[in-house]
């Protein structure tokens, strides 16, 4: 029989996972595992837990939202490659970026399903700095929306306490002069500087609870980020293009004068004062000097079978 050590977040979701706990037992149970559950209690609980125990298990489930994803990535990530495990998510926090852009359901017994018989999916992980992630780290105000708005807010609400806040970050929106050097796809370096409000280094189809933001030419195994970066607008008509490129323009994939983007292998941002960062809808710190790299292939996700 196969073992799976199950960690949730039993306050993601507005405490859905707790709800079903039982049957999420059963289910796996019924699909040939033995199952051990794990209840975080606090940040970085459950990283901790499955780089302690996972050489006991055959699969790491997560429950919870992409914060608690990224938890268990990094977990993987910390091990040396040939004792990390495929890794299940159940994804029920208020966004779920990460469970978009793997095709996972909403619905969580049909989740775990997946986790339990699907096929593993070999994707890129992020590194900045000493932090891994899993979809995207950004910096400027409205990225800082996802970790900033208050808890209760988010249960209470959902997506609609995001958006609050994001109009909140707008009436204040502060730049950046940033130096950006990066390395393409063919190896090759490149190196510009420029004044930026947000910036996204992503690996993702969708950032916010919005699909395609990142551009038509996505792929999770290519070795390479998506890169966004937004100017100050001058006015709101310079505010209503970038939305227009990122949002419903078909040329998603190419630069404007208002939004600057390409695909780098690695990425270091540096700039005279400190930039508040957030990695995977947390907080990441603040920083004067961010090195960002890709790592191809890294962990294994579980996914439907095509």
């Amino acid at each position: 029989m196969n073992k799976v050590l199950f960690v949730y977040n039993p306050k993601a979701g507005k405490g859905k996972v707790v709800k079903n706990i039982n049957q999420i037992k059963t289910a796996f149970e019924k699909r040939g595992y033995e199952i051990t559950l794990y209840q975080t209690k606090a940040p970085n609980d459950g990283k901790r837990e499955i780089m302690e125990r996972a050489g006991d298990y055959d699969l790491i489930v997560c429950a919870g939202g992409d914060g608690t994803l990224s938890e268990t990535v990094s977990a993987m990530m910390e091990l040396e490659e040939s004792k990390r495990k495929p890794v299940g998510f159940i994804p029920t926090g208020s966004t779920n970026d990460t469970g978009k852009s793997f095709g996972l359901p909403k619905d969580i017994l049909e989740a775990v399903n997946v986790a339990a018989l699907g096929m593993d999916f070999p994707t890129d992980i992020g590194r900045m700095n000493d932090q891994y992630f899993t979809y995207v780290t950004s910096f400027g105000k409205l990225s800082a929306v996802s970790c900033f708005t208050p808890q209760d807010l988010k249960k209470k609400y959902g997506r609609a306490a995001y958006i609050s806040e994001g109009v909140k970050a707008l009436i204040h929106l502060e730049s950046n002069n940033l130096k950006v050097q990066y390395e393409d796809e063919a190896g090759n370096l490149h190196s510009e500087e420029g004044d930026y409000y947000l910036g996204m280094v992503t690996n993702t189809f969708s950032v916010g609870g919005f699909s395609g933001i990142t551009g038509n030419s996505v792929d999770l195994q290519d070795g390479l980020f998506e890169v966004i970066l937004l100017r100050r607008p001058k006015n709101i008509v310079g505010f209503a293009k970038q939305v227009n490129n990122m949002l419903i323009s078909p040329n998603k994939d190419k630069s404007t004068v208002e939004v600057r983007k390409f695909k780098a292998k690695k990425i270091t941002f540096t700039s005279e004062k400190e930039v508040q960062w957030v990695i995977d809808g947390e907080d990441g710190g603040k920083h004067t000097v961010v090195n960002i790299e890709n790592f191809q292939k890294a962990v294994k996700i579980r996914v439907k079978k095509v």
